[in-house]
């Protein structure tokens, strides 16, 4: 244990050499994916340019003549030039320090270009903070710094030759230029300390998992040296004990055996020869031992009971027994033995041979095979508690991200601005199913996912869905359609949030790679005489397929069928593996079928348990589920009017995000900034009479946390509806909030319909009579 501990820490520089080689790598692939972005950018809006020149100034006229206006000349060869450049250096050398500035100039020139077609309206100067906001995706402050440049160059040269084209006047004032370049350096201020954090973070991060894989690669080795250690040690001991056995012969029953032997009378047990092995360990003489037997030597056993170990020997059904004692040496101490005894015939007298083998060594390797063992489930305990931080670290700014991402899109109403605000929404939710698939996959392979074995529906899970994934098909033109084969019963024992995850994923999947045909879910039953009877899904698609050679690694985590997917398609590739895992859990499996070119059938297969009390259902459809979803679409949003909200967060992002998500929905909002000072608000609040409906309390804050702080609280009497707020989703948060004290749970980043839906839940329940603020 000690060797392991003196080499479980890595020298200094070593990790560090890793952290900058970690730190490098995801910069290095930060500016190229940022480069690939901003080319398609950049084509965007050079049609959009042409586009924009086309709508606001399409012809010139001379009298009854028309030719095309000049705007539209520039708007088509000027952007295309100030296009071609970043995007072919996008292209050929992603990356690139060159690339990186070169694009900067370029979206500021065609920034320019917007504005000038745009007459210099001021809406169109917004296109310039956008554009610096965008390049700061790079996390490089330099690229902001050519970017400030040209604009500043753009706005001083037309400001004071063509102030028409950059302001929509024709005289301008020379400070006009400068309040335009102040409040640009002042967007750049931000953006410099914002990128300043983010490379800090980005290089802790790194460091952070250098540290993992150094510590990891140092118990890994440590294991491996000890085990292998431990193996020829137990080899070793194996054959000693098989030397042991092969000695059925009195002639080689001497001395210098390694192995304790004692040779004793059959009738009276008095031992008649020890070899000098047994004499150094037991301590006796020969002499000594020569009026003894071996019940002196054994506390463990009498004479009956010893009478009873040896009747085989003696009524010859058996050669040899083999059995596990204690010896008491002649000083009292004890050692463990492992016993061979068997009859001979010595010199007319039958006696009994015993070969012992002292097994105190042995038990010295299972406890030291154990102390490696705890070891192991040490560092796998730190991978939990790390993926635990890692996830609340991630899911606390998330929350803020997603959270006024939705509140950005109840607002914006520029195309160009709600695309922008979808995609930060696409990106921060690929995020989050990342963070819950590598969470998935820890609580799998940690053997904490817990499966539920209720009656459910499976006519019901394959129509909620089919209604889901719907959307995602449409999107693409692409039918998806349900059948159900046979009969199938109407309920099932499984967990159905697990077999809806798997059928999500792999229906998705089957989205995500087909472009042209169909999407079709099969259901049937398979009860075949003899066997456990099962549900089969098939999810069958006419997509891209998958080469015959690449199935077998298809379920391996982070696997797809080739790179050239992952960069074409997207993805992790825990999916699949996780769905097997879950459906491997629900009793069942998954195999595929695939042709490369014409599509792929993924078969995925679970326990139903007893079936003689489900009635057998023929003919089934997705009605009854789409007509559930129909009528609970036209419920109208629940309201929070009349309900005051203690809502205990520290996160300023947060509190601003939940306390307009709750004020919107028509509640009273109090911030406390720490447990303390809910505990304190809450306090006064009952003594006053005037208690708050709810408390919406975060676990993790200063000065008091939330479990302390709803400890306290119930303490104390307090017995209004307490619900937890946190980023941590690993398995037992839940449980651990819910003993502390609390009613419900629920995690960051927060469902805005679904957290209002529980307030005024728990709200109604309390039955709390607010009263108006003076």
């Amino acid at each position: 244990m000690t060797r392991l501990l003196s080499h479980s820490t890595e020298p200094i520089d070593r990790v560090s050499r890793r952290a900058d080689e970690l730190y490098r790598e995801n910069q290095l692939d930060i500016f190229r994916r940022t480069d690939r972005l901003f080319a398609g950018l950049m084509v965007i809006q050079w049609f959009a340019g042409v586009a924009a020149a086309y709508w606001i100034s399409p012809h010139t006229w001379a009298g009854t003549d028309s030719a095309t206006h000049i705007h539209v000349w520039a708007a088509i060869f000027l952007g295309g030039i100030i296009s071609f450049f970043p995007v072919c250096l996008a292209l050929a050398r992603p990356g690139s320090t060159l690339t990186r500035h070169v694009i900067a100039i370029g979206q500021m020139l065609t920034a320019g270009l917007l504005i000038h077609l745009g007459g210099g309206r001021i809406e169109t100067h917004f296109h310039i903070f956008g554009s610096l906001a965008f390049l700061a995706c790079y996390r490089d402050w330099r690229v902001l710094i050519s970017a400030t440049l040209v604009v500043a160059a753009d706005h001083f040269l037309r400001g004071v030759y063509y102030p028409q084209s950059v302001f929509g006047v024709l005289t301008a004032s020379p400070w006009r230029v400068f309040e335009h370049a102040g409040w640009i350096v002042f967007e750049d201020v931000f953006l410099v300390i914002a990128i300043r954090q983010s490379v800090r973070e980005m290089k802790e991060m790194a460091r952070n998992r250098a540290q993992l894989e150094s510590t990891n690669q140092t118990v890994e080795a440590e294991v491996a040296a000890r085990t292998h250690e431990l193996q020829l040690q137990a080899k070793s001991l194996q054959e000693s004990k098989q030397r042991a056995e092969e000695l059925n012969a009195f002639g080689q029953i001497i001395d210098r055996s390694h192995n304790e032997i004692y040779i004793f009378n059959s009738r009276s047990l008095k031992f008649m020869h020890v070899n000098h092995g047994a004499r150094e360990n037991i301590g006796y003489t020969m002499a000594e031992l020569r009026d003894m037997t071996p019940l002196d030597i054994k506390p463990q056993h009498m004479r009956a009971s010893f009478d009873e170990i040896v009747a085989p020997l003696r009524d010859g059904t058996k050669e040899n027994i083999q059995f596990s004692t204690v010896h008491r040496r002649k000083d009292r101490s004890e050692y463990p033995i492992d016993v061979r005894l068997q009859m001979e015939n010595f010199a007319g007298t039958e006696v009994f041979v015993a070969v012992i083998l002292d097994t105190s060594d042995r038990q010295k390797i299972d406890e030291e095979l154990r102390e490696s063992r705890e070891s192991a489930l040490a560092a796998t305990r730190a991978k939990s508690e790390f993926l635990a931080n890692m996830s609340h670290e991630i899911r606390t700014p998330m929350t803020a991200i997603l959270g006024f991402t939705d509140i950005l899109l109840d607002n914006v109403v520029d195309r160009n601005n709600v695309d922008a605000v979808h995609t930060i929404k696409a990106n921060g939710n690929y995020l989050l199913e990342l963070i819950n698939d590598i969470l998935d996959l820890s609580k799998i392979e940690a053997g904490k996912c817990q499966i539920e074995h209720l009656d459910c529906s499976t006519q019901k899970i394959v129509g909620e869905v089919a209604s889901l994934m719907r959307v995602r098909a449409a999107a693409k033109n692409l039918p998806l359609e349900v059948r159900f084969e046979g009969g199938i019963p109407e309920t099932i024992q499984s967990d159905p949030t697990r077999l809806r995850q798997v059928l999500i994923n792999i229906c998705g999947n089957a989205i995500k790679f087909t472009e042209h045909g169909s999407v079709t879910i099969v259901a049937n039953l398979l009860d075949n005489p003899g066997d456990e009877p099962k549900m089969r899904f098939d999810v069958i698609d006419t997509g891209i397929g998958i080469a015959r050679h690449k199935i077998d690694t298809l379920f391996s985590p982070f696997t797809q069928a080739d790179n050239s997917t992952t960069r074409q398609f997207g993805g992790t590739g825990l999916g699949l593996t996780i769905s097997r895992r879950l459906t491997e859990l629900l009793g069942g499996d998954i195999s595929v079928q695939s042709t490369l070119g014409q599509g792929s059938t993924f078969s995925i297969t679970v326990a139903t348990g007893p079936l003689e009390k489900s009635r057998m259902i023929y003919g089934a459809g997705e009605s009854e589920s789409q007509t559930r979803k129909v009528s609970e679409a036209g419920q109208p949003q629940a309201s929070l009017a009349n309900t005051r909200i203690l809502l205990a967060e520290d996160g300023l992002d947060n509190q601003r995000l939940i306390a307009f998500v709750l004020k919107k929905a028509g509640a009273e909002v109090v911030l406390a900034d720490n447990g303390q000072i809910a505990f304190d608000l809450a306090t006064e609040a009952s003594r006053a009479n005037r208690p708050f409906n709810v408390v919406l309390m975060d676990m993790q804050m200063p000065v008091l946390d939330g479990y302390s702080a709803t400890r306290r609280l119930r303490d104390v009497g307090y017995t209004h509806p307490i619900i937890a707020l946190t980023a941590h989703a690993m398995t037992g948060d839940r449980e651990k909030c819910l003993d502390a004290g609390c009613d419900e749970y629920t995690t960051k980043p927060i469902d805005r319909k679904r957290l209002v839906e529980m307030l005024a839940t728990y709200s109604s329940d309390a039955d709390v009579a607010p009263e108006t603020a003076p």
